[in-house]
Parts: C-alpha cells; structure tokens; sequence
C-alpha cells in the first residue's frame, strides 16, 4: 500500500471528517456534533495547512489535524513544542487496517523534522475502548481535563507520547 498525505484538501477534509462522524452518530458513539464540523469552527490560524488527508493508493482514507500551538486544548504547553493531533477520523473501509499506525508514523516524522519530541492528543474520557486504543500506541494517560468547545462540554483524558 502507498499513503500519501496532503494538507490542502479542505473541502474533502471536512467530507471524510462528516461521514465519520455521521457513521459514530448513527453507531450511538457520537462524538462531534454534526452540525459543528464546519470550515468556519475547524479552520482557524492554528490548523490551516495543518488539516490532513490520508490517502491509500490514491483513495482518501483519513484526516487529522497535526498543529504546533493549541490555545484552546493545550494553553500551558509552549507553542512548537509538541505537536497536536485532533480530528482522527477513518473511513470504515479502511477500518481495522492498521491506518493510525500510518498516520503517527508522518506526525512522528513531522514533529522530528521541527526537533520536537513530543505528540500529545487528547480523547472522550468516556470512550475506554479509544482510550485503549491510544494506549496500544504507546500514548502515556497524563490528566483529565473539561473542555468546552462549539456549545459542547467534553470530559477530556490527555496523552503524551515521547519521540
């Protein structure tokens, strides 16, 4: 399989990013509302040029956002001292294919290209299989954290992971 990422597709971005969570939606495991997956809340000064799309052999398969400043969920981190990921969304057909093994590999990549040594993430507090998910990966569980964000209230778990 080839992966090739690409930080100027907004509009298929935003696409793959609904359909995810259209699909979370009707599985009972929302966890944006549908409503807020927007250019006008997504792309702001810290994500342009930073919201990705995978692709696998040339089909889109993913997006995520890797930033370097996050005021709103990483105020006490320094800017450029780790990079953010936010808005992991997988298209069912690529599910359970070993995909985020892809896409923290080019953020590995990225962050070390910057001399960062550092990715955190943050995840539903009330979601352990995700939880268990990031675990698997070696994302190290930091704190808890309520975060408002679009009119919604988040239960927030932190990760770190060291480069």
């Amino acid at each position: 399989m080839t992966f090739t990422f690409y930080d100027d597709k907004p509009e298929e971005f935003l696409t793959i990013l609904r359909e995810v969570g259209q699909w979370l939606t009707a599985s009972n495991k929302e966890m944006w509302q549908l409503d807020t997956l927007t250019a006008e809340n997504l792309f702001d000064e810290y994500t342009l040029g930073n919201c990705f799309v995978m692709y696998v052999d040339q089909i889109p398969a993913a997006t995520f956002i890797l930033q370097w400043k996050d005021p709103l969920y990483y105020s006490d981190v320094p800017d450029n001292t780790a990079g953010f990921i936010h808005k992991v969304a997988i298209r069912r057909k690529f599910a359970g294919q070993g995909i985020f093994a892809h896409i923290l590999d080019f953020c590995r990549k990225q962050c070390l290209k910057r001399n960062i040594y550092q990715i955190q993430l943050e995840t539903d507090a009330t979601r352990p299989s995700l939880m268990r998910f990031y675990e698997q990966y070696s994302f190290q569980p930091t704190y808890r954290k309520v975060i408002h964000e679009f009119g919604q209230t988040f239960t927030c778990q932190y990760y770190k992971l060291q480069l």
